[in-house]
């Protein structure tokens, strides 16, 4: 599944392994805290121990093995692969191979998703402290109290992006940005109207939680084990794998699997177990892709939250959110689980789907259930909220709104980076630009579903067509390909006025 790298790729990994340690010695403990990525909800937060393990991260960089892994999720740059037991150690980290050859990210940008990586590889006692609770590009980013935020390896990311922004001039570079950004930051400033925000945030840590857990309960499914050390109770199976024991004999009692048995001497599920198993990682993974997509549509009439899987759109009634953030997520979980039923892992768990993601977080490792049990402690405390008419139907603007806004400054500081990418020293840098249209063509497609919602301001429209006349000759110059669709989408924008 995974192989060595080509000379070539192990050049491009040394040009990534010097960007990680200039970011690595840009943060002090001062411009640590300038970032201020550990703020949440809770105490004013302490930099002591993130600047301690930030400033290890250069150091992994050569500590660590590299391999390439063809078979990696799109969506995934890179993974750190740990082994398991009582004193686990980091095996390898995988790079997807566009992480070290062409690809549609600048060398900067995988830098700081190396930092990321890294700070999973943070050892500290006999484990890693430095676990996946909230993405950047999350619903639950910003609502981690410090004392996990540390313990977040995008919070090592985020830092990394902003130390380069400073030091580089460049605010926004290297941000993540985008419509569900915009939207999270504008239901954190309306609060007090709604609690929808929290929910969100919850739900994401709970989806993205059992969909680790089920990744964990796959590894767990293959493995075997001989007759006499099953039968041992002392033995670690007992002590490191309870839980995901535990999963498969949950799974088992249900008719979903078959508990483990004896053949040709080893303890083991059957070949159809294990592609049970499989399947439910797939489901959790459309999950979570699923509250990813969520585009909140909130309208006055109705008593049911509904979700269409096609474009994202989560319709939210007025009457559906007088709930605190625990019980409204789950309802919004219903609304998903409801709406992707189809394919034949949605068919087999969509039944008992909201009880499996529970029951995963609930058997999750010992050190992530207990920061995830802090969590919902945390956002229990909030109480629910019912959204006056006026209020509600002033949100609903207001988070088209930003998203529209969202569209503008990105494509500011696209332009504003353009004219430096295309200068860059490194092929791979300039590169970039060659896949640039396809981004603009997501953010016109957006802007005309928006459109059918709240019209798209007609000086918003003229302000884009400037913009995009802007970067155009640079994108065209890297790839005289693009110019066909550079065109279209200046006419599409025109259609919105």
């Amino acid at each position: 599944m995974s192989r060595d790298l080509t000379a070539a790729e192990r050049k491009v990994l040394e040009t990534l392994i010097g960007r990680v340690e200039r970011i690595v010695a840009l943060g002090t403990a001062a411009e640590l805290a300038g970032t201020t990525v550990l703020t949440g909800p809770g105490p004013a937060p302490d930099y002591t121990v993130f600047h301690r393990r930030f400033a290890l991260l250069a150091g992994r960089m050569r500590e660590v093995r590299f391999v390439v892994r063809e078979d990696l999720p799109a969506t995934m740059g890179a993974s750190t692969a740990i082994s398991d037991g009582p004193a686990p150690t980091v095996r390898e980290v995988q790079l997807r191979p566009s992480m070290v050859g062409p690809g549609t990210r600048t060398l900067t940008t995988r830098a700081i998703t190396l930092v990321h990586e890294l700070s999973h590889s943070l050892p500290e006692g006999l484990g890693h402290p430095v676990k996946d609770y909230a993405y950047r590009a999350g619903w639950a980013w910003g609502h981690l109290p410090a004392a996990i935020a540390q313990d977040n390896a995008d919070t090592y990311a985020e830092a990394a992006a902003l130390l380069v922004e400073r030091a580089e001039k460049a605010w926004g570079r290297h941000q993540v940005f985008g419509r569900l950004a915009a939207q999270r930051g504008r239901l954190a400033r309306r609060a007090g109207t709604t609690t929808l925000g929290p929910a969100l945030a919850w739900l994401d840590i709970l989806v993205n939680r059992a969909w680790v857990r089920a990744s964990d309960a796959t590894g767990f499914a293959r493995t075997n084990f001989s007759e006499a050390k099953w039968n041992t109770p002392e033995w670690s199976v007992w002590k490191h794998h309870a839980r995901l024991l535990g999963l498969e004999q949950w799974l088992a009692a249900r008719g979903f699997i078959t508990e483990r048995s004896l053949r040709e001497g080893v303890v083991g599920l059957s070949p159809g177990d294990r592609a049970v198993v499989d399947e439910l990682f797939t489901y959790m993974g459309e999950l979570k892709n699923a509250v990813h997509r969520i585009d909140p549509l909130l309208v006055e009439s109705g008593d049911r939250i509904d979700f269409d899987p096609a474009g994202g759109a989560l319709r939210i009634p007025r009457g559906a959110v007088n709930h605190g953030p625990l019980e409204l997520a789950d309802l919004v979980l219903d609304a998903l689980v409801a709406a992707i039923s189809t394919g034949p892992a949605a068919r087999r768990f969509t039944g008992r789907a909201r009880e499996i993601v529970h029951l995963l977080v609930n058997e999750d490792r010992p050190e992530e259930r207990e920061a995830v049990a802090a969590l919902r402690t945390g956002f229990a405390a909030v109480q629910a909220v019912q959204p006056t008419a006026d209020k509600w139907a002033t949100l609903a603007i207001e988070l088209q709104a930003a998203v529209l806004e969202d569209v503008r400054v990105r494509w500011e500081v696209m332009l504003a980076s353009v004219p430096e990418v295309a200068a860059m020293p490194e092929e791979l840098d300039r590169e970039v630009l060659g896949g640039l249209a396809e981004s603009y063509k997501e953010d016109v497609d957006l802007l005309h579903a928006l459109n059918g919602r709240v019209p798209v301001p007609s000086p918003l429209v003229k302000d884009l067509t400037t913009l995009l006349d802007g970067v155009t000759p640079y994108l065209v110059k890297a790839d005289e390909r693009q110019r066909p669709e550079l065109v279209k989408l200046r006419g599409r924008l025109g259609e919105l006025r």
